[in-house]
């Protein structure tokens, strides 16, 4: 488990929930439990809430842990105008990881991590110059110094702008799967069943496992990495639909498929009734970014319902084969 990502995202949601209503007392214990377990976490924490600098969300945490802060005394801007807090709290994430590679290479074998939050894309450039646009929902673990430039795609998808630098090849690993350029573009996606490469621009070098023989996709080329092992096919990239424009074009797709990827977007997770309904055979077009109008498509398209359940006072879309 990769612990700094966690932290990252776990004070996103505390600030979250502070800005929203007061803590009961079994909140304030938790919080105040989980900032005493580190003391990187507390300041973590205290950089993200100084970074918004908002006093009511100031005065929230306050009252939650009892240790008065001290307020800056420049005027700051009410970010709730305009946009959500979940957005305010991801960009917060992402401004607190990126400054890290912006302008200074990370030390000699220093492995940072990057996390998105669903519904929200970054762009991330590296000190190399390479350029990264990051899907929502997507997790990396990035290395780079004098000698490598290593990114793990944890989870998620990511679009890869890679500088050209011939002495360190730019490496990108997916479980046991691994993609090395020098310079080019390519696109990842880390699915349920099967990660998809895709290549833009120039070549690179695919295994699905370490000792196997690369196999060479160049531009044009997509692969579908599994259990299995490699799948090749060719795509017409000038007509090619990917997540970046924030639609999903499903040509022989399903319904796994669909939700997996609007579960990157939906502020309420998306679940099947059924597991079978995942092999639900689909086609069209639908949009990633607006997740309403895609269930509403779905449903009027297939014999589906969509059920509003409550779990454990967690709110979630239930899709159902309807009756």
């Amino acid at each position: 488990m990769n612990s700094d990502n966690d932290d990252y995202q776990t004070a996103a949601e505390w600030l979250e929930q502070l800005s929203e209503q007061p803590l009961d007392e079994l909140s304030k214990r938790r919080l105040l439990l989980w900032l005493d377990g580190d003391n990187e976490r507390r300041a973590l924490f205290e950089r993200m809430l100084d970074t918004w600098g908002d006093p009511a969300l100031s005065a929230a945490v306050q009252t939650a842990t009892g240790v008065k802060r001290q307020t800056r005394d420049k005027p700051v801007t009410d970010f709730r105008r305009g946009a959500s807090w979940a957005l305010c709290l991801s960009l917060c994430i992402a401004l607190l990881v990126s400054t890290r590679f912006l302008g200074d290479a990370p030390a000699t074998g220093k492995t940072l991590p990057f996390a998105t939050a669903t519904g929200i894309r970054h762009d991330l450039q590296l000190e190399d110059g390479s350029v990264l646009e990051i899907s929502p929902a997507s997790r990396l673990a990035i290395t780079i110094d004098g000698q490598q430039r290593n990114i793990e795609l944890q989870a998620g998808a990511a679009y890869f702008r890679v500088a050209r630098d011939k002495n360190r090849p730019f490496a990108v690993s997916i479980g046991t799967a691994s993609v090395v350029a020098v310079g080019t573009e390519f696109n990842i996606d880390r699915l349920a069943q099967a990660t998809e490469v895709t290549v833009y621009e120039g070549a690179i070098d695919l295994r699905a496992h370490p000792a196997d023989t690369p196999t060479r996709l160049v531009a044009g080329d997509r692969a579908q990495v599994s259990d299995y092992g490699i799948a090749l096919q060719k795509v017409e990239l000038a007509g090619l639909v990917d997540w970046r424009s924030g639609w999903l074009e499903l040509d022989e797709g399903n319904l796994g498929l669909l939700v997996e990827q609007l579960n990157r977007y939906s502020s309420n997770q998306i679940q099947l009734a059924d597991p079978g309904l995942a092999a639900l055979p689909l086609a069209g077009r639908f949009q990633l970014k607006n997740v309403t109008a895609s269930l509403e498509l779905l449903t009027e398209l297939h014999p589906l319902e969509q059920r509003r359940i409550n779990r454990q006072g967690v709110a979630i879309i239930q899709l159902a084969a309807r009756n």
